[in-house]
């Protein structure tokens, strides 16, 4: 339904196709989706900068284990990638930058600390 009336239900209501709507989705749709995404990545933000501080409190020990610090690096690692994937993710679906931004934030903050 193109032309919602009174009666319709708001779900019923779509951005046009474009860069911003990249799958026609429904204003309901977009707004849960953007609930999730926005879950997902503070979730995942917070283990990042968790593994981030574990990580400089182990390589500031005097006598740290270097295999645990590779595995560390490598938990690290592994959440930058998938607040990455997630914030790449949202772009496609969403047709939105908002979380690239906020994830190079995050990371270029984390690497300061």
């Amino acid at each position: 339904m193109t032309n919602p009336t009174p009666q319709s239900p708001v779900s019923d209501t779509t951005i046009s196709n474009n860069k911003h709507n990249p799958f026609n989705l429904t204003t309901d749709i977009r707004d849960s989706l953007s609930e999730v995404f926005c879950a997902a990545i503070h979730s995942h933000k917070s283990d990042y900068l968790t593994r981030k501080h574990w990580l400089a409190e182990h390589v500031a020990k005097e006598d740290h284990d270097e295999k645990h610090t590779e595995t560390l690096i490598s938990l690290c690692d592994f959440s930058e990638r998938l607040l990455k994937s997630e914030a790449q993710t949202y772009e496609a679906i969403m047709g939105s930058d908002f979380w690239i931004e906020e994830v190079t934030k995050i990371i270029q903050k984390a690497e300061t600390a």
